[in-house]
């Protein structure tokens, strides 16, 4: 995916099904394409009178839900052209805060909208609203990220056993790329709050204490998914570490603003180039950038634009179709600079052959 094209997203903001078919929207690469329909299969125009209105809420304003953002407005385009009506609201926190995210949803609820599909911050915190939407009809999608006592109608993303492999993958893939049997391991963990980063920072921290007892985790510093702040971390990390081999960015920020500290150490004669090994989550704009710098050395990546795309296109099944709503996998795989020209195509078809498209 050498093309990547990040779509600025605004609070709130309401895109009807003539706003959708002609607003901007970035051009999809190849991984996050759904397949192109011949024209013997495409399906054909349905004009209803029915519309469907459903409400997104992601974590914070973030380039990983512009490409969220990117999936539903493409899933609203292709409706639009069988016609189906979709209405999308969506309502993104200024941050990562579990109380803005929860008067969020509280507003979405008095929209009485008939989807909500919420990436949950804190599920402790949202479960009694998102039974409250349910008693009031409006079926709840989670994307991104499952929580232990779900009570979503359904989840499209990585599973919890997926998200805690994920930091088993990345572990093993630094280490190997280190080319070492010692060394020291810095970790940023992302939000606290954020169940997923937990998970990922919990697998690979039991991975590395499990099966490689010669590295040793030195520090674990919470990023809060902020570039800037992973960027002020990485630079006290490296001063009071200076040998570090391995910066774990549990994700999609971390290792982006590792790689600019580490890139101003190198260039400050602090450390040489090529001794810190630095992963990142998802396969975005910026860590696409630092991989093919030479800064980003791994990138653990799941589609943020299929989690909308699907979630948008599994609602209308439903609501049109009459199809039960149904979870949809999304995969995790291993970017490197030694495959990033053929890996859209092959997680495209991964996608695919896992069956995503279940109504078809």
């Amino acid at each position: 995916m050498k093309k990547v094209f990040a779509l600025a997203i605004s609070v709130a903001i309401v895109f009807s099904l003539a706003a959708c078919a002609n607003q901007n929207v970035a051009t999809p690469t190849p991984q996050d394409t759904p397949p192109v329909q011949q024209a013997s299969d495409a399906p054909q125009p349905q004009e209803t009178d029915k519309e469907m209105t459903i409400v997104i809420i992601p974590k914070l304003v973030h380039e990983f839900y512009n490409y969220v953002l990117d999936g539903a407005n493409q899933a609203v385009s292709e409706l639009a052209a069988t016609g189906q009506k979709i209405n999308v609201i969506w309502s993104a926190p200024t941050s990562a805060d579990v109380v803005e995210q929860t008067e969020k949803l509280e507003a979405a609820i008095s929209l009485k909208p008939d989807y909500i599909a919420i990436a949950v911050i804190d599920g402790s915190s949202v479960k009694s609203l998102l039974d409250q939407a349910q008693a009031q009809g409006i079926k709840v999608i989670a994307f991104d990220t499952d929580y232990e006592g779900s009570n979503a109608d359904a989840f499209i993303g990585a599973s919890l056993e997926a998200q805690s492999q994920s930091g088993s993958q990345v572990a093993d893939q630094l280490i190997k790329m280190s080319g070492k049997d010692s060394g020291k391991i810095a970790m940023l963990t992302g939000s606290p709050d954020a169940e997923n980063h937990t998970l990922f920072s919990g697998g690979f921290r039991d991975r590395v204490k499990a099966e490689y007892p010669n590295f040793e985790i030195v520090t674990e510093q919470a990023d809060n998914d902020d570039k800037g702040r992973a960027t002020e971390l990485t630079e006290a990390i490296l001063a009071q570490y200076p040998d570090v081999d391995i910066i774990f960015g549990g994700n999609g920020s971390a290792g982006v603003g590792a790689a600019i500290a580490v890139e101003a150490a190198v260039s400050a004669g602090q450390i040489p180039k090529g001794q810190v090994f630095i992963s990142n989550y998802c396969l975005m704009a910026d860590p696409q950038a630092s991989m093919e710098a030479g800064w980003l050395s791994c990138i653990i990546d799941y589609s943020p634009y299929y989690e909308g795309y699907y979630s948008v296109m599994a609602a209308a099944q439903e609501y049109f179709n009459g199809i039960p709503l149904q979870g949809i996998d999304i995969p995790f795989g291993i970017v490197t600079m030694e495959n990033l020209d053929t890996y859209s195509a092959e997680y495209h078809q991964i996608c695919i052959d896992n069956g995503a498209e279940y109504w078809k």
